[in-house]
């Protein structure tokens, strides 16, 4: 490899992320990085983390605090990097890379180089550094073996994302890969159910688990950070074989021969079920309805959030709720309900006309009011949407380890028309003034305008938080003998979204032109 021009392109790569950084990248990475740094200081300050870490590297628990802080950032910039496609962009294609004196067989290793410098990353290898650090200055851990595993480790971290990105994107262009990776996912969120009751009677099944995951990537990292001698070069032996096995495995995976996509049926159908649908609205709007389910459901990335968006919630309310207790799943899931039905139709809802490319110009050809897409748009988003929260409202009575309550059960109906009206009107608001051209057959990558991400990651992380916040300062709110509080949030959040509609559809026209050129790329 010629390290000039690696060198080059990753300049390259970070110029022009400076030359984006007042109109997206910087102030999505910023507002990003300011969420982790919250979420971090606040998890500390309300845990006393810090303090009883500092107590077990004293004690000689050194290896169990890297243990614990490694998995957390792997797994957490693994999900972060798949979810939200942060770090996973391939700024320089095959095409592009061509124009410079790289060897055809060095072209996959300058790519997956220019990915790993991603900022992305940086964030999370300056974070294991700082565990590294820690170790040695409380402790008497070997720094610079340390310092070798998290690097080593980093690499893997960003081996195992790509990785997993690139076989979901093959198995969702199949004809049945939607409804596989629904039953993966399903699989991984109950698996927690199901091992923890056999974690507490079999401590056989524990010693067992134990030994599994001490062959994983982070307790290599963390044994080679914390440990001397033997241990700690078994450590970085290890890293070194995963470094191999994932390798190897992403060179097989790319030599693949590519998936065709489907083609779409041409048959044009009148009467079909997103028609049928959409005769319940006005006769001016159906037309345009029918159009956004077919444009919604002939998504793949689409179908695979909506199939995802229930279990992601479901795993976060579970999680959180063992945490604090099992009597608080009702707190958690009454904020996440907020979310549930804003998931899947998110990256649409919020950037209604970033996906349509030059097709944006026939809303203003047809014989019908141009408005009347973006009314349409809005009501085919809020109408997927919908049909989640009555399954998650199911699942929820079902398997919610509290008693039946029918309060309770309205207060999370509330909290679930709340949210899909709320961050819908936010969404007409953001389609609107921050547009931004998507990629409308790309699975992966966060292709969000920055108010886009604000109000998606934004939404998330209050519905998480906020519950807790009013249960410690003002638990009136969220007690169920004050349910009828719900009938004011619903009916605030309708008005709300019935203003902005109208607003906005009288906006369209004198926005035209700007949407215009942002979705093709103009701007």
């Amino acid at each position: 490899m010629n390290p000039a021009v690696v060198g080059e392109l990753i300049r390259l790569r970070y110029k022009l992320l400076w030359a984006k950084t007042r109109s997206r990248n910087g102030r999505i990475a910023l507002f990003f990085s300011g969420y982790i740094l919250l979420i971090l200081l606040f998890a500390m300050l309300a845990a006393g983390g810090f303090g009883a870490a500092i107590v077990m590297v004293r004690s000689g628990k050194a290896e169990l605090v890297a243990r614990v802080v490694f998995t957390g950032i792997f797994v957490q910039a693994l999900m972060a990097s798949i979810i939200l496609g942060f770090g996973m962009d391939s700024v320089f294609s095959e095409t592009e890379l061509r124009r410079y004196p790289v060897k055809a067989r060095e072209r996959r290793l300058v790519r997956h180089v220019i990915g790993i410098a991603d900022p992305f990353w940086a964030l999370f290898l300056v974070l294991e550094l700082g565990v590294v650090l820690g170790l040695h200055v409380f402790g008497d851990a070997p720094i610079v073996r340390g310092v070798f595993g998290v690097l080593l480790l980093i690499l893997a971290n960003y081996l195992t994302a790509r990785i997993t990105a690139m076989m979901i994107e093959r198995l969702i262009k199949r004809k049945s890969g939607s409804a596989l990776l629904m039953l993966f996912i399903m699989s991984i969120a109950l698996l927690p159910s199901l091992v923890a009751p056999l974690l507490k009677r079999s401590p056989g099944f524990q010693q067992a688990m134990a030994t599994l995951f001490g062959y994983t990537p982070p307790f290599g990292a963390a044994a080679a950070a914390s440990q001397h001698g033997l241990a700690g070069w078994a450590g970085l032996g290890l890293l070194v074989c995963w470094l191999a096995a994932l390798t190897a495995m992403i060179v097989w995976t790319e030599r693949l021969p590519p998936i065709v996509r489907r083609i779409e049926s041409g048959k044009v159908s009148w009467d079909s079920s997103y028609e049928r649908v959409a005769a319940m609205f006005p006769r001016e709007d159906a037309p345009f309805v029918a159009h956004w389910l077919r444009f919604y459901m002939r998504n793949s990335r689409f179908r695979m959030m909506y199939l995802l968006s229930l279990p992601l919630v479901g795993f976060i309310v579970f999680n959180f709720s063992r945490q604090r207790g099992g009597s608080k799943s009702f707190q958690f899931a009454l904020g996440m309900f907020a979310i549930v039905g804003f998931v899947a139709t998110s990256r649409m809802a919020v950037n209604q006309y970033g996906y349509v490319g030059g097709g944006f110009r026939r809303y203003f050809l047809l014989p019908t009011d141009p408005a009347a897409s973006l009314r349409a748009g809005a009501y085919a988003s809020i109408l997927l949407g919908a049909a989640i929260i009555p399954v998650a409202l199911l699942a929820f009575v079902a398997l919610a380890p509290i008693p039946f309550d029918i309060r309770k059960v309205f207060m999370l109906l509330g909290s679930g028309i709340t949210g899909l009206f709320l961050f819908h009107g936010l969404g007409l608001w953001v389609s609107l003034l921050n547009p931004r051209k998507g990629d409308y057959h790309g699975n992966f990558g966060n292709d969000l305008s920055l108010w886009g991400n604000i109000v998606l990651i934004g939404g998330m992380m209050t519905s998480i938080f906020l519950p807790e916040v009013l249960a410690k300062f003002a638990p009136a709110l969220i007690a169920p003998d004050n349910w009828w509080i719900t009938l004011a949030t619903v009916t605030l959040a309708i008005v709300f979204f019935a203003v902005s509609l109208h607003a906005a559809a009288g906006m369209l026209l004198s926005r035209r032109e700007r949407l215009l050129a942002v979705v093709e790329g103009r701007d």
